[in-house]
């Protein structure tokens, strides 16, 4: 009952934030972002680990021994005597197969290690984007405010000159547009400081692919194997099974391989044929410590993978009930402003010319009104990170239907 209640409440949420994120359709959206993302250098360096894990996964699947060609001549008196052998040393232990393991262990942990980087950077951008669009916004308002400010100083000053307003009407309105340039100052060198950051991340992006970004393309599905499924905890699942192979070829490079060997040629006037058997004796060196060794690295690669799981399963639960918290207040926030952005402003200065406010009065509340935008802005950029957050750290960045195409090339 529970289970069932709580995936209700999860839906309808979510299903509340992705709505209100933006009202633009674009379903390439997610499909530009991942190919921006898959050409940055760190996302570069991912994939080709993950090409040598497979190039080294084909190497270990060959025999673990090559034969070895013997050849020796040498003149005694007037007699050439010569000799060819053939050698093989055989895996009598089958250690091949346990590297076959070990490879494809490599294999699978270099993919989810692709799949981490891209997760991360896709993270980064997306949260890079929602800055970006954020400081555009409160750049567009503080411009506007601007506007409005040196409008009301020019009115003021009319009325100033006419005798309906004192000289301190003036000086007010003048502290109160100083008081903006430095507010616009700050948003646009944080714009400049955005558009910097997104270069980095997405090389060829322009100011047009990001106007309407959204996250439409994302479609949250709760279910109780997220945590087992992230790709960091199935990394350290894969580490530990790593780890048990290893343990299981040093247990069994305690056992040396023999060598079997033929060589046939001719001494002086005689035929030459002999047989050859060797085998090395661990008498100086042994591998127990190295088996030991290895055993223990079993037990961190456990431990390490049941902590990684546990810190997944809170982080989760972390990221969920923030994103409740947010979705919350910013549907209050929009239930709130709906239809009022715009009345305040033209109501104020129609009190102002009539003389129902002062100066004082009509500044300080336009000042309000832009700081209560301003928090709505900043509110709405905090919710939609919270959003993000939720889709990392259950890994539906890259989990979902925007980026299907990606994981398709990176299959453990």
């Amino acid at each position: 009952m529970y289970k069932k209640q709580r995936m209700k409440t999860v839906c309808g949420f979510v299903l509340f934030a992705f709505i209100q994120i933006s009202t633009a359709q674009n379903n390439n959206d997610i499909t530009w972002l991942i190919n921006q993302i898959k050409q940055h250098p760190n996302i570069i360096a991912a994939k080709a680990q993950l090409e040598s894990s497979r190039y080294q996964a084909t190497f270990n699947q060959q025999p673990l021994y090559n034969p070895t060609l013997e050849t020796d001549i040498e003149r005694e008196g007037n007699d050439n005597n010569y000799s060819i052998g053939l050698s093989q040393t055989f895996d009598r232990n089958n250690k091949q197969a346990t590297l076959i393991d070990i490879a494809q262990s490599h294999r699978k942990t270099a993919a989810l290690n692709y799949q981490i980087a891209l997760l991360n950077k896709m993270s980064q951008a997306l949260q890079a984007i929602n800055h970006y669009q954020a400081v555009t916004k409160q750049n567009a308002l503080l411009l506007q405010q601007e506007k409005q400010l040196e409008k009301l100083l020019a009115l003021v000053k009319q009325r100033v000159n006419s005798g309906d307003l004192g000289q301190l009407d003036a000086e007010l309105a003048y502290l109160s547009l100083s008081q903006g340039f430095g507010q616009s100052a700050t948003v646009e060198a944080e714009l400049k400081k955005s558009e910097a950051q997104l270069s980095e991340l997405l090389g060829n992006w322009q100011q047009q692919d990001l106007t309407h970004f959204s996250l439409n393309d994302y479609q949250i599905k709760p279910s109780d194997a997220l945590t087992k499924n992230h790709p960091t905890v199935k990394s350290a699942y894969s580490q530990w099974q790593q780890a048990q192979s290893q343990a299981e070829l040093a247990k069994k490079n305690k056992k040396n391989d023999p060598s079997f060997g033929i060589t046939a040629g001719k001494v002086a006037n005689d035929n030459l044929v002999s047989l050859r058997f060797s085998m090395p004796l661990n008498l100086r060196r042994n591998f127990d410590s190295a088996y030991l060794a290895a055993n223990q690295q079993v037990v961190a690669a456990e431990s390490s993978y049941l902590a990684t799981l546990r810190q997944q399963k809170f982080s989760i639960k972390a990221s969920l009930d923030s994103l409740k918290a947010f979705e919350n207040r910013y549907k209050k926030w929009r239930n709130l402003m709906q239809g009022n952005e715009g009345n305040l402003e033209n109501l104020l200065q129609k009190q102002w010319q009539l003389g129902d406010i002062s100066t004082t009065n009509y500044l300080l509340t336009l000042q309000q009104r832009t700081q209560g935008l301003l928090a709505g802005i900043e509110l709405e950029q905090q919710y939609k990170a919270a959003i993000i957050n939720y889709l990392t750290t259950t890994a539906q960045i890259i989990n979902n239907t925007g980026s299907k195409t990606v994981l398709n090339e990176v299959s453990p």
